[in-house]
């Protein structure tokens, strides 16, 4: 069944190095969950859908991931001009100085949503806190980082000028 498992896994991820962590990761949770094994009717289909929820877990963040990265990239043009990348290091520098001024909730809700790719629901599991929350949370993390970075980028006050 383990070879099973990792054929299902490697069919999502396209990798085997990152389908046997995938298949490691579901064999721990499936472990993890022995105890309620009498209660499972089909163990070979709930063991398939432990491994998907994982692989779709990894592609999602991968794919958020990936996002902020092409977001954040300098062109070729840029990578030779060191005055750009100075600027661009800057920014990110001011980003997460500006990230820790958030309160706490915020700031976990803001890293798990939009760095981590957590869905509304993972997060208000995590932080016990209900969808509603995390939603207002987000919001006014969100629209604090955009007033503490245009106030920087616009008037001057941080070490950066604007790179949008």
């Amino acid at each position: 069944m383990k070879q099973k498992l990792f054929r299902f896994a490697y069919y999502y991820l396209k990798e085997a190095e990152a389908a046997e962590d995938a298949l490691q990761d579901a064999l721990l949770k499936i472990w993890d969950k022995r105890a309620d094994w009498s209660g499972i009717k089909n163990e070979e289909a709930w063991s398939m859908m432990v491994v998907k929820n994982i692989c779709l877990d990894r592609l999602r963040k991968l794919s958020n991931a990936r996002k902020h990265q092409n977001r954040m990239l300098i062109d070729d043009r840029d990578e030779r001009d060191p005055n750009r990348i100075s600027v661009w290091q800057d920014q990110w520098q001011v980003m997460n100085e500006v990230v820790k001024t958030l309160n706490n909730n915020q700031r976990m809700v803001f890293k798990l949503r939009d760095i981590e790719g957590h869905s509304y629901k993972e997060i208000s599991d995590l932080l016990d806190l209900s969808d509603a929350q995390v939603k207002t949370e987000l919001f006014r993390a969100r629209k604090k980082l955009k007033t503490c970075m245009l106030k920087i980028n616009n008037y001057g006050i941080g070490r950066t000028e604007s790179v949008a």
